[in-house]
């Protein structure tokens, strides 16, 4: 996979945090914190939250 479809998918999975079904899948889980923790990752994720944010008013 290409590093946008890995951004991506690391939002998709992050949905099911908290749920218990992520965290029966360590690999899923380390690749999640790997995506977390990659800086296009963290850029992407500040500008949505800034969208988002300003949008609630």
């Amino acid at each position: 996979m290409g590093a946008v479809h890995d951004l991506l998918m690391v939002t998709v999975l992050r949905r099911l945090e908290g749920s218990g079904i992520l965290e029966t899948f360590p690999n899923l889980c380390a690749y999640v914190a790997r995506g977390k923790a990659r800086p296009a990752y963290q850029r992407a994720f500040e500008a949505q939250w800034a969208v988002f944010t300003t949008s609630q008013g």
